[in-house]
């Protein structure tokens, strides 16, 4: 079993060991309950994970921003005199979940001491008794596409509980994805978590990273970064691993995705949206992928961006943040939801989400091989 990366590392692929509309860094806020929440406890209609033996739960949460997590919280815990951080917090009311995968977490790649806060928030003022975690990060190194605000924008990292470290064979990061967007965790058992925060699909100009020229616009590298993705995905399936990809999306897949409408303008959004229900759902040859929640709650109204700013809560919001695991792992499902308050969103402008796995549950499968697929999936796509 390959050792585990550094957390305090970039990660890199193992296969050639080269790894390479921004929004601002977070106004520093105090993490509390959000003023348009009409109460200051978790969403009772919200159901919380409940541990089970053989179980994996993973959340994922796009955080906009990692700094208000790491802040000492006012409260003390009990039985310790020390503070603990929202990040810890965090963790302690949703039962220490296997994977916590955050998002947008505008963290510098050469910024040290912001990661190993990171690590430290996790962990400071645990008890003999409590789980800890190790964190692994992928962070933007994209000297054209990623220099805004000092390099503190997009980034991606992955809290792991020190128990199941053991069970992950590899971390990596694939050596395209210069923007620090994702996380790939292969377990011993033949799971694979990918932790993503996907490409925004804007008219901005989008850079090669080598050269600097323009090179299409971002919705052009958002379907590239469909493809690219997928082809992981694919060569994972047909060697019979079995595919959890978690994390912000930017894509709201249908029109009960989006309240109280579906963005379809500029064109743009409706192909891409197309691009990624045939890449990831729809195509016969692509990924066949299952989306988690409307797998388990069928047309449930609940959604995971919900905008800041002076309007209620719920007044405009979308599902873009999704759990999809391949066909494989229907039957190891054991629960999902989205944690749908003004509460859990905290001082993001999404809420988190999660999903229990039963790994003893996983059937096997065998797609067709990498090659047949991309070819067919690419023909269906253009034909559209």
């Amino acid at each position: 079993m390959s050792t585990p990366l550094n957390p305090l590392k970039r990660a890199t692929d193992s296969a050639d060991r080269s790894c390479r509309s921004i929004s601002p860094p977070p106004i520093r806020r105090k993490f509390r309950p959000d003023p348009d929440s009409d109460t200051h406890h978790v969403d009772s209609h919200t159901a919380q994970p409940r541990p089970q033996p053989q179980s994996i739960c993973i959340f994922s949460w796009n955080v906009n921003g990692i700094g208000p997590l790491l802040q000492r919280h006012l409260s003390f815990h009990p039985s310790t005199s020390q503070a603990l951080s929202p990040l810890r917090l965090f963790l302690q009311r949703h039962q220490w979940p296997q994977f916590l995968c955050l998002q947008e977490v505008k963290i510098a790649n050469n910024d040290i001491p912001t990661q190993r806060s990171l690590q430290s928030a996790a962990n400071y003022g645990a008890l003999s008794n409590e789980h800890t975690y190790t964190t692994f990060f992928s962070l933007p190194t994209d000297k054209y596409n990623a220099t805004g605000f000092g390099g503190k924008v997009y980034g991606v990292a992955t809290l792991v509980r020190d128990d199941s470290v053991p069970n992950v064979n590899m971390t990596w990061t694939p050596a395209w994805s210069l923007e620090g967007r994702l996380l790939i965790h292969e377990m011993t058992d033949g799971m694979v978590v990918i932790n993503g925060y996907w490409v925004n699909g804007t008219s901005n100009p989008y850079r090669n990273p080598t050269s600097g020229a323009i090179q299409g616009t971002r919705h052009d590298y958002k379907r590239e970064f469909h493809r690219r993705l997928l082809e992981h995905v694919v060569r994972f399936q047909t060697h019979n691993k079995h595919v959890v990809l978690v994390g912000d999306m930017n894509i709201a897949r249908s029109r009960l995705d989006g309240y109280p409408n579906l963005r379809t303008t500029p064109i743009q959004h409706v192909k891409n949206r197309a691009d990624f229900n045939d890449k990831f759902f729809n195509s016969e040859v692509g990924m066949r992928g299952v989306d988690v929640f409307r797998h388990v709650k069928g047309d449930q109204p609940k959604y995971t961006y919900h905008p800041r700013g002076n309007k209620s809560w719920g007044h405009s919001c979308d599902r873009v943040d999704l759990i999809i695991v391949s066909e494989s792992m229907i039957d190891a499902v054991v629960d999902t939801d989205i944690c749908d308050s003004a509460t859990e969103r905290g001082h993001s402008d999404h809420v988190p989400l999660w999903v229990s796995i039963d790994p003893s549950r996983i059937r096997t499968c065998r797609p067709p091989t990498t090659a047949t697929v991309m070819e067919q999936i690419e023909q269906q796509v253009t034909a559209r």
